[in-house]
């Protein structure tokens, strides 16, 4: 018995094993992000794309702009009416930048 070997079955196909697993639920992931929050110009795996699509027919892509400004006009609607306090408002503003950041990065030349 080699040292790389656990119980007859060889190290390299446990981490193979591992990977592949890792990989399946990412593209599963990937597949339900496609499905649910569909963003024009997002990256769009071509496993992920075939995944989401057994599923029915893809929604078309929104505009990220759009999504972020409605979800922004509803928290403001919100504070106004007295729904949400200041320091919810604050949070939700901040957690809004947060996911523009990382859908729309700034992109500044040099």
């Amino acid at each position: 018995m080699y040292p790389w070997d656990t119980d007859g079955v060889p190290a390299p196909l446990v981490v193979a094993a591992l990977v592949a697993l890792a990989y399946a639920a990412l593209i599963g992931a990937h597949a339900r992000v496609i499905r649910r929050h569909r963003v024009r110009g997002a990256y769009e795996p071509r496993a992920a794309l075939w995944l989401a699509s057994r599923f029915g027919p893809l929604p078309a892509p929104a505009d990220a702009g759009e999504r972020l400004a409605s979800t922004e006009r509803r928290a403001t609607d919100a504070l106004l009416t007295g729904a949400l306090d200041p320091a919810e408002y604050r949070a939700r503003m901040t957690a809004l930048a947060a996911q523009e950041a990382r859908e729309r990065p700034l992109r500044v030349s040099r």
